[in-house]
């Protein structure tokens, strides 16, 4: 891959970057930490595979946006102790209509290193479409944004440990 089009990065704790990878990799925790994603469709529950594709639902201005990812790379290892998924956004849609078009594609490569110094980095490739040029960088800013939410979300939202809510509503039945 090419030099990322943007990076960023937030220090965390060995144990806040090990909470944030495990609910980075879980999917039933996204709506926890997720503040877009205040809801999730699903083929599949629970830790995410290579190939996984879901959908996050929010309510913006009274419409429904969906944004479509998938899964491209997983990779774990031990010394040092990491995590890293790499995310494609397949599009977005807006009360069912394709929207965001001026994005035409977006790869989020999160790596959450668990030791001393360590924390969470995101880097974001994106490429926009030759239109997009009339909006003198605002595509591209959205881009950005996508990816330093989740980078706020995860630092703030995703360092404490989570249940699961689906494990929840089972216990609760």
């Amino acid at each position: 891959m090419q030099t990322p089009n943007g990076v960023w990065r937030k220090i965390l704790t060995i144990n806040e970057s090990r909470n944030v990878a495990i609910n980075l990799i879980n999917l039933d925790n996204w709506p926890q930490w997720n503040t877009t994603a205040q809801r999730i469709l699903s083929e599949a529950r629970g830790e995410l595979n290579e190939g996984h594709r879901f959908d996050l639902h929010r309510v913006e201005r009274q419409q429904l946006i969906e944004e479509m990812w998938e899964v491209e790379k997983i990779r774990k290892g031990q010394n040092p102790e990491f995590t890293e998924i790499r995310f494609n956004w397949l599009g977005q849609t807006s009360n069912g209509k394709k929207s965001g078009t001026a994005l035409t594609s977006l790869t989020l490569e999160i790596t959450i290193l668990c030791q001393d110094e360590g924390g969470i980095e995101i880097a974001a490739w994106w490429q926009t479409s030759k239109w997009s040029k009339l909006f003198k960088g605002k595509v591209g800013n959205s881009a950005k944004q996508i990816a330093k939410q989740w980078l706020t979300d995860l630092s703030k939202n995703g360092i404490i440990e989570m249940e699961p809510i689906a494990q929840k509503l089972y216990e609760e039945e």
